[in-house]
């Protein structure tokens, strides 16, 4: 018998020593993985279906008249950490809304705002949304005052997103005139909405659109 022959079997000794006294650990090991593997697999299916539930749920209230039947399933969609969730949450302040339940949409709006891993673009989409919603209605009944409300939602606004830097210019300045409708103040006389007006029309973030609605509330109102 040669050496190699002699040196084979001592390697193939020892390897054999080796995995018998690792014998446990390796099956602990192979055990494991598949046991990783197998719980991947099963929350992989459950996110799967949950996902494909919430769909169903979601898309099943466009055809539901029943107020009741809608509010209760958009209110268990809202309560799930994902996409549907937040579409829900929307759909749950729309019908807030709808029903002068103008507190609860405002409480909605704020979870939705401060959800941590919502992307800093749809939360200057949704307190766009928000403000142009709720200077609205404070328009439509002046005895109302969301004037806190509002500004709160203006600070959601990204300052470093360039679409929405117009549009907070914008807002700005309607809360102002909501100021003047508010409390009777002579629109020409009011500083800070002409210095608003002036920062808008000389702006070069403000879009030709925005300008354009802009200057037309201003000569409304410096003709009033």
């Amino acid at each position: 018998m040669n050496e190699n022959t002699i040196s084979k079997m001592n390697f193939l000794r020892q390897l054999t020593n080796i995995v018998k006294s690792n014998l446990r650990n390796i099956i602990i090991f192979v055990s494991l993985c598949f046991v990783l593997f197998l719980s991947f697999q099963i929350y992989s299916n459950y996110s799967s279906n949950k996902i494909q539930k919430n769909s169903i749920a979601f898309f099943k209230v466009q055809n539901l008249e029943d107020i009741t039947a809608i509010t209760d399933i958009i209110t268990k969609l809202s309560n799930q950490n994902n996409f549907y969730g937040i579409l829900s949450k929307l759909e749950l302040i729309k019908v807030n809304l709808e029903q002068k339940n103008n507190q609860e949409a405002i409480t909605l709006y704020f979870d939705l705002l401060n959800n941590k891993n919502l992307d800093p673009i749809y939360k200057s989409a949704i307190a766009s949304r928000a403000t142009y919603q709720f200077i609205d209605l404070n328009f439509s009944n002046l005895s109302l005052d969301y004037s806190q409300a509002i500004n709160d939602f203006i600070t959601y606004i990204n300052d470093e997103l360039v679409p929405y830097q117009s549009t907070k210019l914008e807002l700005v300045y309607l809360t102002k005139i909501l100021e003047v409708e508010k409390n009777n103040i002579e629109y020409k006389n009011f500083k800070e909405v002409n210095d608003m007006y002036n920062s808008i029309i000389n702006s070069e973030v403000a879009s030709s659109a925005i300008k354009e609605r802009v200057n037309k509330i201003h000569e409304f109102f410096s003709n009033k």
